[in-house]
């Protein structure tokens, strides 16, 4: 059976943005933690928390080349970062096909398409 991963660009990616959260001044009080998610289905997760608590959860999911196809994000602050997406049509400087909040299973999520990078 054939499974779909992140290549080591898309990881390099993922693992550039961690680095720049843990990096950043405002993001001092958070844990920031970079970890396959799924590794059957080749997603990679971000997550970021604060006291223990769950603040968001970036979820990298990879096409059949093993770019980053898609990402979910789940947690707080979704219409801001929903926002802010749309506002400059890029998630972590790529660009989005399309990004919508999805209310349709157990907890809302941003559902974000990239465009080919």
């Amino acid at each position: 059976m054939f499974y779909n991963h992140l290549n080591n660009d898309s990881l390099r990616r993922i693992n550039n943005i961690a680095n720049g959260f843990s990096n950043h001044p405002a993001y001092a009080a958070y844990t920031i933690k970079s970890y396959p998610y799924d590794i059957r289905a080749g997603v990679h997760a971000l997550e970021v928390t604060r006291n223990g608590e769950l603040i968001n959860l970036w979820l990298f999911y990879p096409g059949i080349d093993g770019k980053i196809a898609s990402i979910a994000v789940y947690g707080n602050y979704l219409q801001g970062h929903l926002k802010a997406i749309q506002s400059s049509m890029t998630v972590f400087g790529m660009k989005i096909s399309s990004a919508e909040i999805d209310s349709s299973g157990l907890s809302d999520f941003i559902d974000i398409y990239l465009e080919d990078y």
